[in-house]
């Protein structure tokens, strides 16, 4: 007799109201199910309904979401119709979730140890030795007569022993997602921990009820290769030994490759395609999914190697679809396509797709044609150099932090040096520094030969001028208030660019050179998909006209095909004005295909450094090589996660 799924999903519908009133219909007609044990992931580009699906499992929509339709059955009991009282019981100890950004997530006034004993308080965790007559052991207090409460007292000492064996709960469990000396860690607060720590810290706490499912919701994004890799395995091995089932929620297909054993590939607020992991992403069947898998950078690729996005963007979902969602991007629509909305049905024992043209053949997508060489002018002279630079911090007390150390490097015109490393190994810190954004405190900066180390006010306005950063997060890089024109025009305001009259032309010759529509300028940025944020930022950083151009992290919170649209972006820019650009970024992949060399950092000192095939073929550094093999590729050897070690989980 087959045993019920643990969670069955059907026909789910999500909608919300837009703030002029109109119906947006986020999830349409959503089903699956999920076993204990096993492992989920969930892929899609931004707006396909991924976490809008997670949220819906748990009735925690934001705003004015709510469930449509369908029904979220658990162990047989549907939560779309549960109670709130209901719901408080399931959400943690029998669904728990890990959000995305461990650092808006996590409260920065209040300890770790906090956060963990808020939670097991919140779900009643009680000293196991003790037996339970009845005492509130909610409360720190160690004595209190319940007058006010109603409840009958406590007796001396009760709530200490509590509050004992909930900080035991709250050290075992940093200690079982890998946090070294939790014991001293509780009392830290979140702003002392790295992203990797901050992310491990949430699964501590989702873990804290014991829950049957997580949702993690893209827990590896913004992280780093090695640390990514630790993630994955803690999660993995958690799976295996709890019988925990796992939905990850991402758009790396080389982290489903790496963790799951089945995927979900959404858009437009539908699946498309469901199936065993390793079916799906070696033969996809749905023409998005072959789309997402082919804008996928691959380290294997050589440097140079253009990748491929999807043409368009998602459709609006508050405006009606006739037919496929799909169809508008998708060079194998049909004219049926367009006016006939296609099912997901069952195309072999295990795959289903959603595509008219899919149902219509027996076999796979062809394989995506290889990747194209970039032709790339050979470098010229060298724009900026770095010699011997250091760059220290002072923390508390009287304890300083080296976040440069002796680094140096050259960066020539129209050449892109891509730089590497974990959080914490001074990327950022370098980017700064070069830009004059934080003075160095050793060595010294030449631009165009010129030392510009400790420049003067006259000088700092110049090098800031040939020297521009593109920042990380395009959400939070961008002045809300201000439209794009205007945030485009700045530079040109700061740098004395152009008279008035003249700069809203240049504006608009700015914004179509990223690929941005002129017309655009007077839309503020909430009115713009990540992708075409950080265009905006792009556009502003070129404003100026600068020699050098530092990209920090640029496409670490984007999409796979948004992704690809940047970088492509990225490199037509430099092969058009003779740019030259820093590339920082952790994906191991995408550094390789877009630079010309790629320096590797390591706690403050570049450790490495080569020509970028050279470097990622034969690497010679211990550190560079654990990188590499921490770069998970969208290959999945085998439809059951890869086994780790009980070494490689506490790493």
């Amino acid at each position: 007799m087959t045993t019920p799924p643990l969670l069955d999903v059907r026909g789910l519908d999500v909608g919300f109201t837009t703030p002029d009133g109109r119906p947006l219909h986020a999830v349409r007609d959503v089903s699956f199910t999920l076993r204990r044990g096993e492992t989920l992931a969930v892929v899609g580009e931004s707006g396909s309904g991924k976490s809008t699906t997670a949220l819906a499992l748990l009735r925690m929509l934001p705003g004015t979401g709510r469930i449509t339709g369908g029904s979220v059955l658990l162990d047989g009991e549907d939560l779309a119709a549960a109670t709130e009282d209901r719901l408080r019981e399931v959400r943690g100890a029998r669904i728990g979730m890990i959000f995305q950004d461990p650092m808006t997530a996590l409260n920065p006034v209040l300890s770790i140890g906090r956060h963990l004993d808020e939670v097991l308080r919140a779900h009643g965790d009680r000293d196991r030795g003790a037996t339970d007559t009845g005492t509130d052991t909610d409360t720190d207090t160690d004595t209190g007569t319940g007058a006010d409460t109603g409840k009958p007292p406590r007796r001396p000492g009760r709530a200490r022993r509590d509050k004992a064996a909930r900080r035991a709960r709250a050290v075992e469990l940093l200690r079982l997602v890998g946090i070294p000396d939790p014991e001293r860690r509780l009392d830290d607060h979140p702003h002392q921990f790295s992203g990797g720590q901050r992310q491990r810290v949430l699964i501590a706490m989702a873990l804290a009820g014991e829950p049957d499912i997580l949702l993690a919701d893209e827990p590896t994004t913004a992280l780093d290769a090695t640390v990514q890799d630790q993630i994955l395995t803690l999660l993995g091995e958690l799976t295996r030994t709890t019988g925990t089932a796992l939905v990850l929620i991402t758009h790396n297909m080389g982290v489903v490759a790496r963790a799951c054993e089945r995927v979900l590939v959404m858009y437009g607020g539908t699946v498309v395609e469901d199936g065993p992991t390793a079916e799906v992403l070696t033969r996809p069947r749905h023409p998005y999914t072959a789309g997402l898998l082919a804008a996928v950078p691959r380290l294997s690729a050589p440097s140079g190697t253009r990748l491929t996005g999807i043409p368009g963007t998602p459709p609006d979902l508050s405006l009606p679809l006739a037919g496929c969602a799909f169809a508008a991007r998708c060079t194998l629509a049909e004219d049926h396509c367009r006016t006939t909305a296609p099912p997901l049905v069952a195309l072999t024992d295990t795959v289903r797709a959603a595509c008219l043209p899919a149902a219509e053949r027996s076999e796979p997508l062809p394989p995506p044609p290889p990747p194209v060489r970039i032709e790339r002018p050979a470098p010229g002279a060298v724009v900026l150099a770095a010699e011997g630079l250091r760059k220290t911090y002072r923390g508390r007390g009287r304890r300083t932090f080296t976040a440069l150390d002796d680094v140096s490097l050259t960066l020539a015109a129209g050449e892109t040096l891509g730089i590497v490393g974990e959080s914490g190994s001074g990327k950022s810190t370098l980017a700064r520094v070069l830009a004059h954004a934080h003075p160095a405190d050793g060595g010294r900066i030449l631009l165009g030969g010129k030392d510009v180390t400790r420049p003067d006010r006259a000088e700092l306005h110049a090098v800031r001028r040939r020297v521009q950063l593109v920042f990380q997060d395009p959400y939070a890089s961008l002045n809300p208030r201000m439209t794009v024109g205007e945030i485009v025009a700045e530079p040109l305001r700061t740098f004395g660019l152009g008279t008035p009259a003249e700069r809203p032309g240049r504006v608009a010759e700015l914004l179509r050179l990223v690929g941005l529509d002129p017309a655009a300028a007077d839309r503020h940025p909430r009115s713009f998909s990540g992708g075409q944020r950080q265009r905006v930022g792009i556009a502003r950083a070129l404003a100026p006209e600068p020699s050098v151009l530092i990209c920090d992290e640029p496409v670490s919170a984007l999409d796979v095909s948004v992704q690809a649209q940047i970088v492509g972006l990225l490199t037509d820019l430099q092969r058009d004005l003779g740019l030259a650009l820093v590339f920082i970024a952790h994906d191991l992949a995408v550094v390789r295909q877009v630079s010309h060399r790629i320096a590797v950092m390591h706690e403050g000192r570049i450790v490495e450094t080569g020509a970028a095939d050279e470097l990622c073929e034969r690497p010679r550094d211990p550190y560079t090589r654990a990188l590499l093999a921490a770069a998970p590729e969208p290959v999945p050897v085998t439809a059951v996660p890869v086994p780790v070690t009980a070494e490689a989980v506490s790493a």
